[in-house]
């Protein structure tokens, strides 16, 4: 029996999700210790321990955090192959593996041939890929030969597909992401108060009260860190109010490249595209009133699904499932085909 997944490799999150969408999900990070007197390292271990581990002391026993991915470019094999085999051992023993694979708009076709041998070591005996942001698509529910713009805002990047009646007409990239988010509440506290927090604390304030529109409940949070003058530890209480227009810069960013990818439209495709507007999906795309201020300034309708940081990997494994098993797909990329293998899908079941 042939096991089909959907598999997502994000900077921050390594996410599965098999024919029924069940949702497994690990960091993507290793814990690494490297030899002092030698240019050798040893990988601790991966994924949510990595995290555990790592916080209570990184660098303390020369050990320290490593993602292995950055910009989209997967530049450390190693430890994405460990964070791989980590990630599929969750699925328990299973006889043939097919798994179609979310990749960057801008990956290279080095760097997939690289993350099929990958795959492929890992036990996978065929696979994949597609484009992140035509997966999330499909993952909020979309037929792929919908005419729509896809918006999926990961944790470093934005990736933008301009989708037309079956057709990808583009795929974009913008370097601003929910990390960027992250950035501007940690600043924002370091400028107010002179106070150093983390990343974690950082979007921890994001999640729990960040808001780029009006509606969200005044909320506060007991938060620790250290002053800059002396690294003394600090707690310390942060309202609602307290980061009130903090992610401006990055919301800038964002949809001023939302609104160039809106600009190349060709004119033909406008009228179907903006009757569907933008699904607004990925980790960033949480930050509570960001669908609705998106609307608001490029006059869109602007739809975002429950789960959107789950698209892409829903996306993926509902694509594996209607991808038919004698096609031939096997180590190659078939965004430019979603449509079609859809539609085949949908007659075959139509005529049964």
């Amino acid at each position: 029996m042939v096991t089909k997944i959907g598999l997502d490799l994000g900077y921050a999150n390594i996410t599965i999700s098999d024919s029924i969408a069940e949702i497994y999900r690990e960091p993507s990070v290793a814990l690494v210790y490297k030899e002092p007197k030698a240019d050798q390292r040893r990988i601790i271990c991966v994924g949510s321990e990595a995290m555990v581990r790592g916080s209570e002391g990184i660098g303390a026993d020369g050990s320290l955090l490593v993602r292995p991915f950055k910009n989209g470019i997967l530049f450390d094999h190693q430890i994405t192959k460990e964070i791989i085999q980590r990630a599929l051992a969750a699925l328990g023993e299973v006889d043939k593996l097919r798994c179609a694979v979310g990749v960057p708009s801008d990956f290279s076709p080095k760097q997939e041939k690289e993350l099929f041998g990958m795959l492929t070591a890992a036990g996978v005996e065929t696979a994949f890929s597609v484009a992140r942001p035509v997966a999330a698509v499909i993952g909020a529910g979309y037929s792929p030969a919908m005419s729509v713009i896809s918006v999926n805002i990961g944790a470093l990047s934005t990736e933008i597909a301009i989708m037309h009646r079956g057709e990808v007409l583009s795929l974009t990239t913008a370097p601003v992401g929910g990390e960027d988010f992250d950035r501007a509440v940690k600043e924002h506290i370091l400028e107010q108060g002179e106070v150093n927090v983390s990343l974690i604390v950082a979007r921890a304030i994001k999640e729990r009260l960040g808001a780029v529109w009006k509606g969200r409940a005044n909320d506060s949070l007991d938060i620790e860190g250290t002053l800059s003058l002396t690294g003394n530890k600090l707690k310390m209480n942060v309202t609602t109010e307290d980061i009130v227009g903090v992610f401006e810069k990055p919301l800038e960013r964002l949809i001023g490249a939302v609104h160039a990818a809106v600009l190349a439209i060709p004119p033909s495709a406008v009228e179907d595209i903006f009757k569907n507007g933008i699904v607004l999906t990925g980790g960033g795309a949480e930050l509570y009133g960001i669908d609705v201020l998106m609307s608001r300034v490029l006059g869109i309708s602007v739809t975002k699904p429950d789960g959107a940081m789950d698209c892409v990997a829903k996306g993926l494994s509902r694509i594996n499932a209607f991808v038919s098993p004698r096609a031939k797909v096997g180590n190659k990329n078939i965004t430019a085909q979603v449509a079609k293998y859809y539609e085949t899908s949908k007659n075959t079941r139509g005529s049964k």
